[in-house]
């Protein structure tokens, strides 16, 4: 799903591979761990024409993929509009989309054609309807079911399995083992990989501080979880990013709000905005800041990194350590590798 030589190509070039691009900021899904959580009041600011104007500027910094984020992405009217002109300029589609708007069958027989060759992604962080209802408060384990019921549709269309992934969030609010069984189901029923994200510290503003620690999984638990995920990915040692560091040092986001940052998860307040300037403006402007610059050099690692076997792929979470109040450039928080050391 990858482009590993253009990614490469663009991160030895201090270029950008992929635009992580919120159309929306509703979600029917109400994930409870969700970044999405953090605003205070989150809210889509960005027109067509805003996204129109996104889109052929990521062709100019000659971005390969758009990562299609929200909210929910498919609850976006002129959606699909955006999406073929994605496909048009020669970019890649992949659609993040929470699985539920896909029970409709023509919106889910226009993101297939306008996702191919990219990637359909849902969510389903797991297959237990209980500790499905627990992790998504007001929601019903029918949505449960419904998202399975699309996955199998949509394989049952034609488009492969290894275009497809499950997007989990690990949190201490599920064992290790649920959702081991998660990754399992995913693998064995439908062959699809699942990507993996670890809990970042994010919840809704005016959370007790009390409560953030029930969200957090201990480095037993996501060591545990990390065992089976590189089972599944081939037996190789993964980073603790859910993609390696160069498809995050060649990677922006452009936020609901018109924010622009390096990872969709990472909620800078003071971010420059496309309503003030251009995409192509800002990402030629806070190129080093948006590609992690100083990480280029091992010695501006945080310590425990710099002696890590992993520096080639891995820089830990940039996101995980904002969120945990550490900068961008602290240490990734949830690395249970820290602790082995």
């Amino acid at each position: 799903m990858i482009d590993y030589e253009r990614l490469n190509e663009a991160y030895e070039r201090r270029g950008f591979y992929a635009l992580q691009l919120e159309v929306g900021d509703v979600c029917r899904q109400k994930c409870s761990y969700c970044y999405m959580n953090a605003l205070e009041e989150p809210k889509n600011t960005l027109s067509d024409e805003q996204i129109t104007a996104i889109l052929h500027d990521a062709k100019r910094l000659g971005i390969v993929a758009i990562e299609w984020l929200g909210g929910e992405p498919l609850l976006r009217d002129s959606i699909f509009e955006h999406l073929r002109l994605a496909k048009r300029l020669g970019l890649r589609n992949n659609i993040w989309t929470g699985g539920l708007p896909l029970a409709d069958e023509a919106v889910m027989e226009q993101t297939i054609a306008l996702a191919d060759p990219g990637l359909i992604s849902v969510h389903v962080s797991t297959v237990n309807p209980e500790l499905y209802e627990r992790l998504h408060p007001g929601a019903s384990r029918n949505d449960l079911f419904t998202i399975l019921s699309c996955v199998s549709e949509i394989l049952a269309k034609g488009y492969p399995a290894s275009q497809m992934l499950n997007s989990v969030t690990f949190t201490g609010l599920q064992p290790a083992e649920d959702l081991i069984e998660t990754i399992d189901y995913f693998e064995h029923e439908f062959g699809i990989k699942t990507s993996l994200n670890v809990y970042h510290t994010y919840l809704r503003p005016g959370t007790l501080p009390g409560k953030l620690q029930e969200f957090i999984p201990s480095p037993e638990a996501v060591a545990k979880v990390y065992a089976r995920y590189t089972e599944q990915w081939g037996g190789r040692e993964l980073p603790m990013n859910c993609v390696n560091k160069q498809y995050c040092s060649a990677n922006l986001a452009v936020l609901c709000d018109g924010s622009v940052t390096p990872c969709a998860t990472i909620r800078e307040k003071d971010a420059p905005t496309i309503h003030r300037q251009s995409l192509y403006e800002i990402a030629m402007s806070r190129r080093d800041h948006l590609i992690f610059a100083p990480f280029r050099e091992r010695s501006n690692l945080p310590a425990d990194c710099q002696t890590c076997r992993l520096t080639h792929i891995c820089f830990g979470c940039r996101s995980r350590s904002y969120a945990a109040g550490q900068g961008i450039y602290g240490k990734d928080p949830r690395c249970y590798r820290h602790r082995q050391a």
